[in-house]
């Protein structure tokens, strides 16, 4: 005979017995007891949190028995034939089972709800971002970079630095509508990258410096960063990062305040390093088109960003995987075949243009 899982209540107000039970003939018996309690002395209730409990309750001899053994509910139903207690059995068990499709119906909803939430709210940061973006003064702008850039932890006097701002200052000067003053540094850190921060703060890494063949290609990488500048791109991608809540608030409460950098810095910080933003294809694309312009008007060649590139992905590809780390530029602004051709005919309709002049 098969045995079933409960817990048995006496009126002795003590925790209950977790038991096994028996369904014989007629009656309910507690195993390893010579306790039972016939069928028709027994009512069944359904409760429970979820209502997924039965409960035999026997008032003439003031004990219960709960149990979410379904096993145990059908045998009782089939044992108890046509009586009560059997009628009983068989709503309880088809009144667990609604609730349980109840249940499953009521979850699957709620998924459903939350996801469609996370998913609205991630389709609206983009223009939320942009949104906030356009609030922030550029001077405002700038106080928030040079508290994110940590400039006085910078290089500014080595070679390097010169190299940098000589460059820096030729492609700026190109610039007709510049609202930002952008200062030029240099990091010691060997990882290949360079990143501009709000405000038109440019920093080189040391490992880029010691990498780049020529002015040409560092021209190239420093006139890309000054595209996501004007375009106010590393800005909108901190704010992305910041998250829904962020760029609402920031929208609700308006931004310029005397505490705003603080919070907007506290809030780049927990959103990712800036050093690491990634752009979308059609930033890349606008920061690529107007450093290609600048480089051209500043007399650099403008193919620069591309031979770096290209020298980059040969080392890499040779090195295997351990390179990774070290040539960081190229998974922060990766280089498609896409992205490649459009910087070549868009170099060469601007060369073409400065010949007819």
């Amino acid at each position: 005979m098969d045995t079933y899982q409960a817990r048995f209540y006496d009126s002795s107000g003590n925790a209950p017995d977790l038991v096994q039970v028996q369904v014989g003939s007629g009656k309910i018996v507690v195993c390893g007891t010579t306790f039972s309690i016939r069928f028709e002395d027994l009512q069944l209730q359904v409760g429970g949190h979820d209502g997924d409990r039965f409960k035999l309750v026997c008032e003439c001899q003031n004990v219960a028995i709960v149990s979410e053994d379904r096993a145990f509910l059908h045998a009782l139903a089939e044992a108890a034939g046509g009586t009560e207690l059997g009628k009983q059995a068989r709503h309880a068990d088809h009144k667990i089972v609604k609730r349980g499709s109840h249940k499953f119906r009521y979850w699957t909803i709620v998924t459903g709800a939350v996801v469609a939430m996370a998913i609205t709210g991630y389709m609206l940061l983009d223009p939320l971002a942009a949104s906030v973006a356009t609030m922030i003064d550029p001077s405002f702008e700038v106080k928030l970079g040079e508290m994110l850039a940590r400039t006085d932890k910078l290089d500014k006097k080595s070679d390097g630095f010169k190299r940098v701002s000589r460059i820096g200052n030729q492609l700026t000067a190109q610039l007709e509508k510049n609202p930002y003053k952008f200062q030029f540094f240099v990091k010691k850190d060997k990882e290949i990258n360079a990143c501009a921060y709000p405000g038109g703060i440019l920093i080189v890494n040391s490992g880029l410096l010691e990498k780049v063949f020529d002015d040409d290609e560092l021209a190239g990488v420093m006139s890309h960063e000054v595209g996501h500048v004007i375009h106010r791109h590393t800005l909108k991608q901190a704010l992305h990062n910041c998250g829904l809540i962020t760029c609402l608030t920031l929208i609700s409460g308006g931004v310029g305040g005397a505490g705003d950098a603080e919070k907007l810095e506290a809030a780049f910080a927990l959103a990712q390093k800036l050093e690491s933003l990634n752009f979308s294809r059609a930033q890349e694309t606008d920061a690529d088109i107007t450093g290609l312009e600048l480089e051209v008007k500043a007399g650099y060649q403008g193919d620069g960003l591309v031979k770096f590139f290209k020298r980059l992905e040969k080392e890499e590809s040779a090195l295997g995987k351990g390179a990774a780390p070290l040539f960081a530029v190229l998974s922060t602004h990766p280089m498609s075949a896409d992205r490649r051709a459009r910087i070549e005919a868009e170099l060469k309709r601007l060369r073409e243009e400065n010949e007819k002049r």
